[in-house]
């Protein structure tokens, strides 16, 4: 099974950060998968996670979900409507089973799945998913729920 994990962070400051959490993750579920990483702070904008959606054509896309907000008091931003633009991307161009997780997801699980057109949640670390990417087909309802 091919597996696309995306970093959909795209903060830069103080300094860009490194989506360790989703090399976890691809290190806990391959193999047997193939699993590549696209990075939002690499790839810059939708049109070019379109092309990797294309050329690589990911049974399962995994959405790491890392802030909720910028922090900033005096001018917030949120990242919800960037994500929510990500999964229409995704839908237009891929077939793939949409996961979300991330450290920023754990934290109102609730309020994304309600919000986004995801599948799937994952609470919690995501390494532990192995058994998700092993068994997702055989769901019929897709709950959120604490890492498997």
């Amino acid at each position: 099974m091919k597996v696309l994990l995306v970093s959909t962070n795209t903060m830069m400051e103080p300094y860009p950060p490194y989506p360790i959490g989703l090399d976890y993750v691809m290190n806990a579920i391959s193999p047997p998968h193939q699993v590549k990483i696209a990075d939002m702070n690499e790839l810059k904008d939708g049109d070019a996670l379109a092309g990797v959606l294309s050329r690589y054509q990911p049974d399962i896309i995994g959405l790491s979900i890392r802030n909720i907000d910028n922090i900033d008091e005096a001018n917030t931003k949120t990242f919800i409507g960037e994500i929510r633009d990500l999964i229409g991307i995704i839908r237009e161009h891929s077939g793939g089973f949409i996961v979300l997780g991330g450290s920023g997801f754990t934290i109102l699980p609730g309020e994304f799945m309600s919000r986004l057109d995801a599948d799937f949640g994952i609470i919690g670390e995501g390494s532990g998913s192995s058994s998700f990417s092993r068994r997702w087909k055989e769901m019929k309802v897709f709950p959120v729920f604490p890492a498997l």
